[in-house]
């Protein structure tokens, strides 16, 4: 379960009447909106700051995302076994006082990260180097020293709330406080990508989200103390005991269930941000979507048809079985977004609509919402864990398709009210069993070509990082990274280390380094020292010259091992006739590292095309990136050489605004085939040369990134 559904989906206790009271705690006891309000609206933004903050650590990949939901879901699931624990055995008095002494611990924890780090959500730059080679363990330390106690605690609060209110005010409705959560929820979720990221830096909005958090514990602590005092007034009538188990088969189908949906979740939003980019404005979209269909199903049970979305699942499964028809082609990105959104929101409208079909008696709620939560945090840790072994693809999207399939059949067969049994029991419950067999068939069988379909790949590979196909056709062998081609060898022998793709030598960057010595003049016509972010299939070590040195950094060690293994499936670096370095980690922590021992590289050229997929590494495009990789330049004369080739992004102004604050001599060189390549130097010959200066329009509109600042809406394509 996501995190957002904890207040949505909390269960209500039995209410009684109570002898009000009088004064200043019964003022204090009014507190319960603004509380439920605040931590909805903080549980998300911490979400996405702290993942926006630490994501250029690990090279901007799709996975830190995902990594961190299954930490939140997890870190919600032990919140609401904390709730439960304290309301199920304390009286309300001690509740109260107990949860005061976990506000109190929080606190202390507070001011402590704000003296090191000035705030819980932009830990120290120190934690970039820890268990470098095992990421997911990695963010999920990281994750619980920095904010683990302040979302643990956040994470208490709606049921907390919800039990108190219930006590508190005999007679009034705690679905006030649902739809409060709701309302923050969606603020925080919606108000970051579309607001607060566009108008502050990173460290001023968690310096925001540490003063609102101080705020939000001088309110709980006043709740909490106000409760301690009129305990003897407010009425302690415990829940009848229930002496009747929940059968382990019930229990199984809403954990199930759950998991489905979280699957399809974290596999949508992997699929989205490895066809565009790793950024909370795209975090944000599955995520509201999978909201969504919690708010339909459980707002009232009316919403779910299963007529109606029963059938957009059958239509989502058309649709995605016809666009991939052709497994090799190129499908705009937007579209194929559009359709996984799509997926999602029937999948989820499935699975939230079965869970409140099969939501027990109020009296049994709170093992049906501990079930939702442990679902939640099983099919996170499904993505996030297992997928990545035992998938050599993004095939837990199909598991999450077959899951909703099972759950679909199991409604048909089973049901025994509603539109399919009764008078219309015949051929409209036949026709959508055979639907649903045919709809599950599809998927089965789309997942059996796929995988066929890469058996005859020279290699598929999937980690952390994402995924890898190395395959060959028509005499070419390519290198594809999510659904982009990043490299591509001829496999005859007189042609093997002719650079083909975006590196030709009628690209950009090919007719930079085939002229490059002529420009520098006959003095300065020597070997070349070049570095270059992000290896690929190691084309460009095909420009290297007897004396020549190349110096790779690659984050992923199965990019290298491509290049680099005893029988490597590309040969580049085996074959160059330059001397060839490679390092293995993110590219700017390791030039930032160097630079911090004084081992400044000296570049002639330094080139960057560090893309996943299609995404750009933002952290890569900053003014304090363009700053740092200056330090390693040469001299005046050095070019820095970018690939912003895009289908979905416009990367240009963000290259015209750090030339313009760093003062450098910009060139934009675009070819027919959709190649764009910008050159920076601090030299105004270098890149006036005729060989190279390619006139080409574009709008001149700068948008500055920084470390602390960065927005994928300023650079959509229009």
């Amino acid at each position: 379960m996501s995190t957002g559904t904890a207040a949505a989906l909390q269960p209500v206790e039995p209410q009684t009447r109570a002898s009000r009271g009088s004064g200043a705690d019964w003022h204090a006891l009014s507190l319960f909106a603004p509380i439920t309000l605040i931590s909805a609206f903080l549980l998300f933004q911490t979400e996405l700051i702290v993942a926006k903050y630490i994501l250029p650590w690990f090279g901007g990949t799709p996975g830190v995302w995902n990594t961190c939901m299954m930490f939140y879901q997890s870190l919600l699931l032990a919140g609401y076994v904390y709730s439960h624990s304290l309301t199920a055995r304390l009286s309300l008095k001690q509740q109260a006082r107990f949860h005061l002494r976990t506000l109190g611990i929080t606190l202390v924890a507070l001011l402590i990260a704000v003296l090191r780090w000035g705030s819980p959500l932009t830990p120290s730059g120190s934690w970039k180097f820890v268990l470098g080679s095992s990421p997911v363990l990695h963010i999920l330390l990281l994750l619980s020293f920095a904010i683990g106690l302040p979302f643990f605690l956040l994470s208490t609060t709606g049921p907390l709330m919800q039990h108190w209110f219930s006590r508190a005010r005999p007679g009034t409705s705690p679905y006030r406080l649902y739809a409060l959560s709701n309302m923050g929820s969606l603020l925080g979720l919606l108000g970051y990508p579309f607001l607060l990221e566009w108008l502050l830096p990173i460290r001023m909005q968690a310096r925001l989200w540490t003063s609102l958090f101080a705020i939000f514990l001088f309110l709980c602590a006043l709740q909490a103390r106000a409760l301690i005092r009129l305990g003897d007034k407010v009425s302690e009538r415990t829940p009848r005991p229930d002496t009747v188990p929940i059968p382990p088969q019930r229990f199984a189908l809403w954990c199930g269930l759950a998991a489905c949906g979280s699957v399809m979740l974290l596999a949508t939003t992997n699929l989205i941000c490895q066809k565009i980019s790793a950024n909370p404005f795209l975090w944000v979209m599955p995520l509201c979507i999978y909201l969504l269909t919690f708010t339909i199903c459980f707002e009232n049970s009316r919403w779910y048809k299963r007529r109606v979305f029963f059938a957009l699942y059958f239509v989502a499964i058309g649709l995605l079985a016809w666009t991939n028809r052709h497994p090799e082609a190129d499908v705009d990105a937007i579209r194929q977004m559009s359709l996984y959104c799509l997926i999602l929101f029937a999948v989820c409208m499935v699975c939230n609509g079965e869970l409140e079909r099969v939501k027990p008696a109020p009296h049994k709620a709170t093992p049906f919402y501990l079930g939702i939560a442990l679902g939640g945090a099983l099919g996170g840790a499904f993505v996030v864990l297992v997928a990545p072994l035992v998938f050599p693809s993004f095939y837990e999207f199909h598991a999450g398709l077959l899951g909703a399939g099972v759950v679909i059949l199991g409604a048909l067969l089973t049901s025994s009210t509603g539109h399919i049994r009764g008078q219309r029991l015949g051929w409209a419950r036949g026709g959508a069993v055979v639907a649903a067999i045919a709809a599950m068939c599809a998927i089965a069988f789309a997942l059996c070509m796929e995988v066929k379909h890469g058996s005859r790949d020279v290699a598929r590979l999937r980690n952390f990082f994402g995924t890898k196909r190395v395959y060959d056709k028509d005499g070419i062998r390519y290198m594809q990274h999510g659904a982009i081609a990043h490299g591509a060898q001829l496999l005859a022998a007189p042609s093997q280390m002719e650079p083909l793709l975006y590196y030709n030598r009628h690209t950009g960057i090919g007719m930079l380094l085939t002229n490059y010595r002529r420009m520098l003049g006959a003095r300065e016509s020597g070997p070349l020292r070049m570095g270059v972010l992000g290896l690929g299939a190691g084309d460009l070590a095909a420009y290297a010259k007897p004396g020549d040195s190349l110096r790779f950094y690659e984050i992923d060690p199965q990019v290298v091992q491509l290049s680099m293994a005893e029988q490597p499936a590309f040969t580049f670096l085996r074959h160059s006739r330059g001397t060839i370095e490679v390092v293995v980690g993110d590219a700017r922590l390791s030039l930032e590292t160097e630079a911090a021992r004084g081992d400044l590289q000296k570049f002639d050229v330094l080139i960057m095309d560090a893309f996943q997929g299609d995404a750009p590494p933002i952290h890569l495009l900053t003014s304090e990136a363009i700053e740092l990789y200056l330090r390693h330049l040469k001299g005046p004369e050095s070019v820095i050489a970018v690939n912003i080739s895009n289908r979905v992004l416009d990367l240009t102004p963000v290259l015209r605004a750090l030339s313009a604050k760093w003062r450098l001599t910009f060139d934009l060189i675009g070819n027919l085939d959709g190649t764009v390549w910008v050159l920076l130097s601090r030299s105004d010959k270098i890149l006036k040369d005729p060989a190279i200066s390619r006139p080409f329009e574009f709008k001149d509109r700068p948008v500055l990134w920084t470390d602390d600042y960065s927005n994928l809406l300023d650079v959509l394509k229009r």
